[in-house]
């Protein structure tokens, strides 16, 4: 596998894709790609007017070449990370052409128009919630970009360096920036990214826009629950 570090000076505006509108992208391996119909669905029955990108981090055939083929705007990859596909979340960012992204893991629930997200966030800076369940971390669920920061480049390089001795992207950016606030992070609303830990210990909130339902429990609850009374095609 080639991996390849990048230096952000490069990244120069002429050399993107600008759409209309932002780009929602995710990736996933074939542990959660039968998540994939629930995640687009949500995320265009709410924004519509928005790109909707893929990266390939161990999708099987189908999945990859037809089920997105037909159902989203573009794939990128593949990216495969011999220890766990969340290395690649910057790396992924880096990759696609558009100006505007905004990352949401798959696990996470678009439950509102969230296209105003991009406008909260300036130009050369990272937009991030914190995680309340664990210290009021940067979390990493969502990433919003509206170029390509030097701290996004730098993020990236870490993971790949540090892969073998971290658990993870947001245990990598822990790291290097720590909690306080930092001069290269947006921080955004916590209503981005309402965590089903915050559910579970009673502390809701009827304006939230994106729900990420962490964990192995999250994700049964997914399967489960969320996509149990509808039918989503293969």
């Amino acid at each position: 596998m080639q991996i390849i570090l990048y230096d952000y000076t490069l990244c120069l505006s002429n050399l993107y894709y600008i759409p209309e509108m932002g780009t929602f992208l995710t990736g996933v391996d074939s542990n959660y790609e039968d998540l994939l119909p629930w995640w687009v669905d949500n995320v265009r029955k709410h924004n519509p007017n928005s790109r909707i990108v893929i990266a390939n981090f161990g999708m099987s055939a189908y999945w990859n070449f037809e089920w997105c083929k037909h159902n989203v705007d573009e794939t990128i990859g593949p990216m495969i990370h011999s220890k766990c596909a969340w290395f690649h979340k910057p790396g992924s960012i880096l990759e696609l052409k558009d100006k505007s992204v905004a990352w949401l893991d798959i696990d996470c629930e678009v439950v509102a128009p969230c296209e105003d997200i991009w406008d909260l966030v300036p130009t050369g800076m990272i937009g991030l919630t914190r995680d309340w369940i664990r210290e009021n971390w940067w979390a990493s669920g969502v990433i919003v970009v509206n170029d390509r920061p030097k701290l996004l480049s730098e993020w990236h390089n870490f993971l790949i360096k540090e892969a073998d001795n971290i658990r993870g992207d947001q245990e990598g950016l822990y790291l290097m920036v720590g909690v306080k606030p930092h001069e290269d992070i947006q921080e955004l609303p916590q209503e981005y990214q309402w965590l089903r830990l915050s559910l579970v210990r009673g502390n809701d909130s009827s304006t939230k826009r994106i729900i990420h339902w962490t964990g192995p429990k999250g994700k049964e609850y997914i399967r489960n629950t969320l996509m149990k009374d509808k039918f989503y095609a293969r």
